[in-house]
């Protein structure tokens, strides 16, 4: 068994705010899919962001409002959003006191995955 711990991670300065690549943590060895802690600072805001990966980021810590296409969503405590591919996005922390920490899990989609689901769109219906 092993423990990772945001607040004991090695970070950086990207996209506006603090980032800690889980590539740091050496043990893993080669993952199926990519890993960050992303932490913004009390009432700050990460830059605008785009990229080919779908995301699925869960909040650890704080709330967390993610504005995409002109619609923002709270995301609390446990909490996951969803993000596909070449969504921009922004993420705001409301909190004038705490820091938010989001663990952020992304790969990129397979080509199959996007023929499955249009494929399920039309399931069951007449």
């Amino acid at each position: 068994m092993r423990r990772y711990v945001s607040d004991t991670a090695e970070l950086t300065d990207e996209y506006g705010i603090r980032i800690g690549r889980w590539t740091q943590y050496r043990d893993l060895g080669p993952l199926p899919f990519d890993a960050m802690w992303c932490v913004i600072p009390p009432g700050g805001s990460s830059s605008e962001d785009v990229h080919p990966e779908v995301e699925f980021a869960v909040v650890t810590r704080g709330t967390a409002i993610y504005e995409a296409g002109g619609e923002k969503v709270e995301v609390p405590t446990g909490g996951v959003i969803l993000l596909e591919p070449e969504q921009s996005h922004v993420i705001h922390n409301p909190s004038p006191e705490q820091p938010l920490t989001i663990l952020s899990i992304y790969w990129m989609p397979r080509p199959d995955d996007a023929a499955q689901a249009g494929a399920d769109d039309g399931a069951g219906r007449d």
